[in-house]
């Protein structure tokens, strides 16, 4: 089913037998695939009061709901080691259905990871630059731990639950979350503290624009997880991402 407005499109595609949900805003050539956050959504994440900041004539957004999240369900996603790698060939698959490419990818905390991994398997004629929004590809012991004390979200103050709350029940907030601890934890402690998409980064020689927070406990120095790797990247200190709580 197609929902519609003036700049706004939202639609579902099959992709490898799944349903996936995605919206479009504008029509303008610069082409610019949205990643979500963990336990995130499109409605969530990239909401239309923030992609009304892009003009429409200049950009056309696809903004994805990954496999378990938002409209992509059901089956609820299974957070696991690879899942990000695997959300990447969805990513990949609905630009080249939508027939939207080169594409810039734009990521958001998990979603970042993410979008490393569509760089990485798109390659330089698919994906022409890379934007990651508070990610990281390693965690530290002090971000393992962070995870470790909110793994419970039956904790967290109601204001931090809201934004979830709004597109997901309780019971699934509390089972993704608790399982993407999980997932933080088993990289930590048998992974080095390197997520997969820590291994591909060599592969991405694309122009990218890193931009975290200087006070964000979740991701490890991306001084020393992107520049020191990447081939051609910058980075930008945001200060509207100082309290970043994503994952």
């Amino acid at each position: 089913m197609v929902e519609e407005s003036e700049t706004l499109v939202e639609d579902t595609t099959v992709i490898d037998g799944l349903t996936i949900g995605y919206c479009k805003y504008g029509n303008g050539p610069k082409l610019v695939l949205c990643i979500c956050g963990a336990v995130g959504s499109y409605k969530k994440d990239w909401p239309l009061t923030l992609l009304k900041h892009f003009d429409p004539s200049l950009v056309t957004l696809i903004c994805i709901d990954p496999p378990g999240y938002g409209v992509s369900r059901p089956p609820d996603r299974v957070q696991e080691l690879n899942r990000c790698k695997k959300d990447a060939v969805f990513c990949l698959k609905l630009m080249e259905q939508l027939e939207l490419t080169p594409f810039t990818v734009m990521g958001w905390s998990e979603g970042g990871r993410t979008a490393m991994h569509v760089a990485a398997q798109g390659g330089p004629k698919t994906v022409g630059k890379m934007i990651l929004l508070a990610s990281g590809s390693k965690v530290s012991k002090l971000g393992a731990a962070a995870f470790y004390g909110m793994r419970n979200t039956d904790h967290w103050l109601a204001s931090a639950r809201a934004p979830y709350l709004a597109h997901y029940s309780e019971d699934y907030l509390r089972k993704q979350w608790a399982g993407l601890c999980d997932v933080v934890q088993q990289v930590y402690e048998f992974c080095g503290g390197r997520f997969p998409c820590d291994y591909v980064l060599p592969q991405i020689t694309v122009p990218s624009l890193i931009m975290n927070g200087g006070k964000d406990r979740f991701c490890a120095d991306p001084k020393t997880c992107f520049l020191s790797v990447l081939k051609n990247a910058r980075l930008v200190v945001a200060r509207c991402f100082m309290e970043n709580r994503e994952a």
